[in-house]
């Protein structure tokens, strides 16, 4: 079927609250060259916390799973049939272009993966892009993880931190350990593979022996927790910063690499992922394990026009859900 002309989207009209979230009918968008137009089936829900340095109004979103519903005219790339089921992420959606809080997005046919055939629900693949791309890429990329390695993932009770847990023992880890601040969620992360979980007030390194601090550590809380996430990792050990769960500042205030923020011989990096990154993530097998139970996924699903009521739950901590949109 050819797209209609207009289509539901949802625009963050400004910061604070989920009620500037606004459901519009605007233009379905057109693709430019290199791009793909594609039917949104599902997305992942993206806090707004931290999103201040985004121009605002805009439409967020920056990964979805989806449809292709057709390309520029003038479009002579290889290209996916119409109607191939696709994952995009990153690749500029909801930032630099409007992202998939929409029924239809445009997104660079560079950053498409073809979702295999698979018996998951639409709201289980639509968890799916974003959370294992950065995961993953975390993981082998940024951390570089090795069969024994002892791990510490700093915001367990995230997706991303909920799927670390279990995607580094699939990567061989010998020892995986988690923070969270809300001690009843201590169950959670043990019940998805966490050898240890640590109530996290801010300062958990000081206590760790030398022999208990980590070769990897995953840091998804943020800024306000960098310079002590270093202190938990062994010499040689590497901290990856994958994300801002704090929703605070991106910048990293009162940082010294030789007198109180990097430690001598810890690594620092950072992991972000990209259309490259996408390509590298093995879909079909963790899809597979998904399926087999060896992946354990909670996912919640909204409708679109619940995105209020999902956004407030989500910033509120989410209750341990993966919370997508189901279109």
């Amino acid at each position: 079927m050819s797209p209609p002309d207009t289509m539901k989207a949802i625009i963050c009209e400004a910061p604070g609250s989920p009620s500037n979230l606004v459901q519009h009918q605007v233009r379905v968008p057109s693709p430019a060259i290199g791009q793909a137009l594609i039917k949104i089936l599902g997305f992942e829900m993206l806090s707004r916390l931290g999103q201040g340095h985004m121009a605002l109004p805009q439409i967020l979103g920056i990964e979805c799973y989806g449809m292709i519903s057709g390309y520029n005219e003038a479009e002579t790339a290889q290209r996916l049939p119409i109607g191939s089921r696709v994952f995009t992420c990153m690749g500029g959606l909801g930032r630099e272009i409007p992202g998939s809080y929409a029924e239809y997005t445009c997104a660079s046919i560079e950053n498409l993966r073809e979702v295999p055939t698979t018996s998951l629900t639409v709201a289980q693949l639509s968890a799916l892009p974003e959370m294992l791309q950065a995961t993953w890429g975390a993981l082998t990329a940024g951390l570089d993880v090795q069969p024994g390695d002892r791990i510490l993932i700093r915001g367990g009770t995230s997706s991303i931190g909920l799927c670390a847990i279990q995607l580094a023992r699939k990567l061989g880890a010998s020892y995986v350990a988690a923070t969270t601040r809300n001690a009843g969620r201590k169950e959670l992360l043990s019940e998805v593979g966490a050898d240890k979980v640590i109530i996290d007030g801010g300062k958990i390194s000081q206590p760790l022996q030398h022999d208990e601090k980590f070769d990897r550590v995953m840091e998804l809380v943020g800024t306000p927790t960098i310079n002590d996430s270093i202190l938990c990792a062994r010499d040689k050990g590497t901290v990856c910063v994958v994300g801002n769960q704090s929703g605070g500042s991106w910048m990293l205030e009162n940082f010294s690499p030789f007198f109180i923020g990097l430690p001598n011989r810890v690594r620092l990096c950072a992991y972000g992922g990209g259309p490259q990154d996408l390509h590298q993530v093995p879909f079909e097998e963790l899809i597979g394990d998904v399926e087999q139970g060896k992946l354990r996924l909670n996912v919640k699903a909204f409708r679109l026009d619940e995105i209020q009521e999902a956004h407030g739950i989500m910033e509120a901590g989410g209750g341990g859900s993966k919370m997508v949109v189901v279109l």
